[in-house]
């Protein structure tokens, strides 16, 4: 069994900076190409929100709210949720949305129009 000194060394020695720059070079090239991807498919998403919002003349304080529950639907979707699976989970995030004070109308206006998605 391992002494607790022991662990305690091979856990500085795993955060030592020297180390932990070495860990995060060797990684940075495919986490730049993953936040190319990502954000290629944020903004868009994000611009179609917004036009729902003013279309429904949303007071722009609100938008953050609004703008979380779309990015909740987009981060499911990006992971690959899809189906029965994605629609349920929508369903739950716009009754979450809905009993912290957002429109109803206006979630399913998002969840349709820019997820093409059904929510009530």
């Amino acid at each position: 069994m391992k002494t607790d000194q022991h662990r305690a060394d091979a856990y500085d020695a795993g955060t030592n900076p020297a180390t932990v720059g070495l860990k995060v070079a060797a990684r940075l090239t495919g986490m730049k190409a993953w936040f190319a991807t990502a954000a290629a498919s944020l903004v868009p998403m994000e611009m179609s929100v917004q036009t729902v919002l003013n279309d429904d003349d949303v007071p722009t304080i609100h938008y953050p709210f609004y703008l979380s529950f779309a990015r909740e639907i987009w981060a499911m979707q990006y992971r690959g949720v899809d189906g029965n699976t994605i629609i349920s989970m929508a369903q739950s995030l716009h009754d979450k949305w809905v009993a912290m004070g957002l429109a109803t109308a206006t979630l399913v206006r998002i969840a349709d129009e820019v997820f093409h998605i059904t929510v009530t």
